[in-house]
Parts: C-alpha cells; sequence; structure tokens
C-alpha cells in the first residue's frame, strides 16, 4: 500500500491512477455494494476529502475502474479499423486472438465476475462496463465488416448483429467454462486456433451466394 506521505509526493495523474487501482482491487476482493468511499479510504490511507476530489462518487469511480481496464483489452485491438488488408478471415483470426488473450487475463476475469455478481442489484454496474468496453468492440467490428459489405466481398445485412455474433463464437463455451472456474486459460496456440475456426466459420456464413 503506498502511504498518505508517499501520495501527497505524487503527481495528481499519479495519484489518480493510484486510487482507481486501489479501487479496482477493493472491488473485486469485497464486491461493489460493500465496498464504500470509506473503505477505499481507508486502504489508501489517506482521509475521504482527498478520495471525494479525484472522485466525487462510488459510480464515478467504478466507471473510471472500468475505463483503465477495457482500456487495456482494446488497445491491441485499434488497429482493426484501420487496417487496410483485403484478407477478412486473416483480419478477424487476428483480431480474435488478441481479444482472447487480454479477456483471458486475470484482471479481465475480474471484472467478469464482478459484472455477473453485482450487475442484477446495481444495473448502473453493468451499463458502465458495456460503455467502457463491449460497446467499442462491437463498434470497431462492425466499421471494419461495413468497409467489406461497401466493397462487395461480403454480404450482412445487420452489421452490429454480426459483429456481436462474431465475438460471441469466440468466447464460445470455452471462456464460460473459464469464468466458472472450471478450465484454465488456454495457452496460445489453443487461443489462436479458436480464433481461426471462428473466423474461419463466420466468414463463409457472409460470403456472397
Amino acid at each position: 500500500m503506498v502511504t498518505k506521505c508517499r501520495l501527497a509526493r505524487s503527481s495528481p495523474d499519479e495519484r489518480r491512477d493510484h486510487i482507481i487501482a486501489v479501487a479496482a482491487a477493493a472491488f473485486a476482493d469485497e464486491g461493489y455494494g460493500a465496498t464504500s468511499m470509506s473503505t477505499i479510504a481507508t486502504r489508501l490511507g489517506g482521509s475521504k476529502a482527498t478520495l471525494y476530489k479525484y472522485f466525487p462518487s462510488k459510480e464515478l469511480l467504478f466507471e473510471a475502474v472500468m475505463q483503465q481496464r477495457c482500456q487495456r483489452v482494446l488497445a491491441p485491438l485499434r488497429d482493426l479499423r484501420s487496417n487496410g488488408s483485403d484478407d477478412l478471415e486473416t483480419l478477424l483470426a487476428g483480431f480474435g486472438a488478441r481479444f482472447l488473450t487480454k479477456i483471458y487475463e486475470s484482471s479481465a476475469l475480474d471484472v467478469h465476475r464482478l459484472i455477473q455478481s453485482e450487475g442484477g442489484r446495481f444495473p448502473e454496474l453493468a451499463e458502465a462496463f458495456f460503455r467502457a468496453g463491449p460497446n467499442n468492440v462491437v463498434e470497431e467490428l462492425r466499421a471494419t465488416l461495413e468497409r467489406f459489405v461497401a466493397s462487395g466481398q461480403i454480404v450482412c445485412e445487420d452489421l452490429h448483429l454480426a459483429a456481436g455474433q462474431f465475438l460471441g463464437m469466440l468466447r464460445g463455451d470455452r471462456h464460460l467454462r473459464f469464468t466458472a472456474g472450471l478450465l484454465p486459460a488456454p495457452d496460445l496456440q489453443e487461443i489462436e486456433r479458436h480464433a481461426a475456426h471462428a473466423a474461419r466459420i463466420f466468414v463463409r456464413g457472409v460470403l456472397p451466394r
């Protein structure tokens, strides 16, 4: 834990990042409902006044946690829309492997379990999560597919639906069992095989007939 004295010597950005990291650990350990701003302030070793200076509410702090965690997942996927490749299957297979690598990380698992356990009682959590992560991934895919529709390489009437379905194919039963604690995270070879298989099936389904 970073001491109050050390925090005082940090820059505002460093303090904010540290607050987010401490809050993320608290939410993961204790759940959203059981975690109060007082709890987080105690973990920080500072006062609630300092905490509220950066985040006026627990809801805003949780959204900042979601934004930071989801950005780590999104960062390796940002080049999809700008990639000029005309090979959709290879493009999606590469995207899928990067996406799966990220969602099998322990920090992503913490987020998933938190949303699953607390989202029903606190809908604002799920909303913050989808704004920060899944909505952006779907849009990145949708825009990429739109380019291939425009060039006539694929046919698809509902690109948003198709993007969501491809993500579902990537996660599949394997990721469900992982989040339930029944299976370990797959290795890179298995991830690449899974992503390539999903891309192949998906592309064949949207080719012109």
